[in-house]
């Protein structure tokens, strides 16, 4: 269920620490001969009404950029070639990757706890449907999750509005897993759903807003070794390339005015994290 965290959060690269050094979601960029300073804060895809209680300096900050970078903009996605990607190939259904008790269990989940027959999905990447599964709990407060929230309002202040990644990037991030796998994450994350050992995502909420990044880190470090997850293949797929993209493209727009960065709160942590990518470009990155 690890991935699906990552796109809700997508937070950690595992790296122990002795004292906390990333305790903040809001950072000031500076220095590097920059005329104005610009900002990173780190995101949750939820709409719990708590990611939202913004410490001071952080709405006038956005306020004040001509820039909002963030890691898709939805605005320049073909939508449509988008769901194509997401149909997995002709021979490859949920009903020939699970076995038939699987099937049933996980059907049955998704009838009792979404309202859904599981036959909606059957051609479906699987990793889309266990994010269903992994979201089910989060709460919905307000009318978007929060990256769409800075999104919509960066919007409507006219701001220049910049994707730092591509959707088929993404695209074929998450398609590097093979469906088998992904199917048996679905499994896992339905066998794993309500149990105390499992991940809390209220409780995940909680460290988040708390900004205690180090605290954050950890506890996915806990739940990666609970889950025997292949680590280092993981974490070099899922943040630390795309970790490097988005330093290296964020740049062109920072030597032009001020930017609001806002991504995943897991890209910004740890000795290959976006804050560490951009003091080794020779920015000032400070907390906010």
């Amino acid at each position: 269920m690890k991935y699906h965290i990552i796109l809700l959060l997508a937070t950690i690269t595992f790296v122990g620490y002795s004292q906390k050094k990333y305790n903040s979601l809001s950072w000031k960029i500076s220095g590097n001969g920059l005329e104005k300073d610009s900002y990173l804060y780190g995101t949750f895809h939820t709409a719990d009404k708590r990611v939202f209680e913004f410490k001071d300096g952080v709405e006038k900050a956005f306020n004040n950029a001509d820039t909002y970078a963030m890691e898709l903009n939805m605005d320049s996605v073909d939508k449509v070639a988008m769901m194509k990607a997401m149909v997995m190939d002709s021979n490859k259904t949920l009903k020939t990757l699970l076995t038939e008790n699987d099937y049933r269990m996980v059907n049955q989940f998704f009838i009792d706890s979404i309202g859904m027959s599981l036959f909606i999905f059957n051609k479906m990447q699987p990793f889309m449907t266990t994010q269903m599964v992994v979201m089910k709990d989060l709460k919905s407060e307000k009318e978007s999750a929060l990256d769409l929230y800075w999104f919509n309002k960066a919007k409507e202040q006219g701001k220049q509005l910049v994707g730092l990644e591509k959707m088929v990037e993404q695209i074929n991030t998450f398609k590097s897993i093979s469906v088998e796998k992904q199917a048996e994450q679905l499994v896992q994350s339905v066998k794993d759903y309500g149990k105390v050992e499992a991940m809390n995502m209220d409780e995940m909420v909680e460290i988040y807003q708390s900004g205690d990044l180090d605290r954050l880190m950890l506890e996915m470090e806990r739940y990666s070794k609970e889950s025997k997850m292949e680590t280092e293949d993981f974490n070099e797929k899922f943040l630390y390339r795309r970790n490097i993209n988005m330093a290296d493209r964020v740049v062109q727009y920072l030597n032009k005015g001020s930017v609001f960065m806002a991504i995943g709160a897991a890209h910004l942590p740890g000795e290959k994290g976006v804050i560490e990518l951009l003091r080794a470009k020779g920015y000032t990155i400070e907390t906010l």
